[in-house]
Parts: structure tokens; sequence; C-alpha cells
């Protein structure tokens, strides 16, 4: 995973924890995103004390506008890890699902 960008939700704790953990020791900068800015705050510091590289986006994916933001926390990442000549494009849609709350994104 050295030189990727991993961005996982829900990883203040539990699951998510665990996976931004796992995707740091794999080699891959964080972006670490969760409502609870506590608990994001706290696994950031989980990757760097074990020589990761994690950056904390606060977000609640129940909102559109948390997501294109994050979205782009995680393009502006990307783009700052890789060499200057290195372009690289990344399409997201949104969609919101007629019998949820939630909104999703898909990157391709």
């Amino acid at each position: 995973m050295s030189g990727k960008v991993a961005l996982v939700t829900g990883s203040g704790a539990g699951i998510g924890r665990a996976a931004a953990l796992k995707f740091a020791e794999e080699g891959a900068k964080v972006i670490v995103s969760d409502v609870n800015i506590d608990g994001g705050d706290e696994t950031v510091a989980l990757v760097k004390q074990k020589g990761g590289d994690a950056v904390f986006a606060r977000a609640d994916v129940a909102h559109a506008a948390d997501v294109e933001a994050l979205v782009t926390k995680a393009v502006d990442t990307l783009a700052s890890s890789t060499a200057p000549a290195t372009t690289r494009a990344l399409k997201v849609k949104l969609f919101r699902s007629p019998s949820s709350r939630r909104t999703t994104s898909i990157a391709s």
C-alpha cells in the first residue's frame, strides 16, 4: 500500500480504527474520518505512534456536503503525496437512496 491513500470512514473507534491502523501498517497514508473528533484524533495519534502517516477529517457521511469535503481532502492528500509530474483522476458520484438518509459516494 506504499504510496497509496486510504480514506477510512468511521475510523474514530472499533472496526474503522482497526482498518485505519492496518492500512497504515501496510504503508498507506490514512485519512481518518469520523463524526467523533476526539476518537479521530486518537486514531491519528495511534497511527503516528506506530510510525505511520495520518490526518483527520471530520465528516458525517449522512450529509452530502461532508462527503464532498472529505473526498476533496482525499484528492488533495493524494495529489500532495505524488510527484508533481504525476496526474491522477478520481471521478466521484454522490447519490442518496430514496429509502435512506445516507449519502453514498462511488469513486472510480
